[in-house]
């Protein structure tokens, strides 16, 4: 028998009604029950300088760079889209666009998804990724904006900016004396480093790593929204 007060029927309670809300976001969100998960991989080549930047922007997906001694930028992309069958599959591929664009000093890559629809802004985000694979020069610098997806870069010796929103993000420095500021925050979630001076291993609310050295001339930004940091070095 249902409760009553004053003559009407008690509402639910509130954390009931925030179950049911949640509940109805993941499945909005949820990809089918029955899709599997189908990949596609095109290979990018580019000449690229030292001490030129490249910038990437992409919304779904992890990214992995690594620094090289060759004066070329080469990516491997891989699509991943989730689908009830093949045929498909080949549609989804369609919906993901892959821009590259200069050369030499200046390098732009950006992931190009369907807008977002208001009504819907959950549908279909699940199907459709781009994990990227990157070589570029060592001494080359780097800028990353990714909506959701981890971030790995090892071997760069110069500027890093990354800003994710969702993920974890690992940093490897080669050469921990040549760097001049280093900057790492997590809104929520943990800051872990093994650097000289700056060790620190913990989790919670605004986490943050700071080192400012004059002599370097390496600088590293790191901010993650919710996510992890981990900053270490090779030595």
């Amino acid at each position: 028998m249902q409760a009553q007060v004053n003559g009407r029927p008690a509402r639910r309670p509130l954390p009931i009604a925030i179950g049911w809300l949640v509940l109805a976001l993941a499945a909005v969100a949820a990809p089918p029950a029955r899709a599997d998960e189908f990949t596609r991989t095109t290979h990018y080549s580019i000449r690229m300088f030292s001490f030129g930047t490249l910038t990437i922007d992409t919304r779904i997906g992890d990214v992995t760079v690594e620094g090289w001694d060759y004066p070329r930028l080469e990516v491997d992309a891989e699509k991943l889209v989730r689908a009830g069958s093949k045929r498909r599959a080949d549609v989804l591929y369609d919906k993901i666009g892959i821009r590259l664009r200069g050369q030499d000093k200046k390098i732009t890559l950006t992931t190009l998804l369907p807008a977002r629809r208001v009504w819907r802004p959950f549908r279909g985000e699940s199907k459709l990724t781009v994990n990227y694979t990157i070589r570029m020069p060592y001494d080359a610098n780097l800028i990353v904006r990714c909506v959701d997806g981890d971030v790995t870069v090892h071997g760069l010796t110069k500027q890093i900016f990354l800003r994710v929103n969702y993920g974890d993000v690992e940093v490897e420095l080669p050469d921990v004396y040549r760097l001049r500021s280093l900057k790492a925050h997590t809104a929520l979630g943990y800051v872990e480093s093994d650097l000289r001076g700056v060790e620190q291993d913990s989790a919670g609310l605004e986490r943050t790593i700071s080192f400012v050295n004059g002599n370097g001339d390496q600088d590293v930004f790191v901010s993650v929204h919710m996510g992890g940091v981990f900053i270490y070095t090779d030595e």
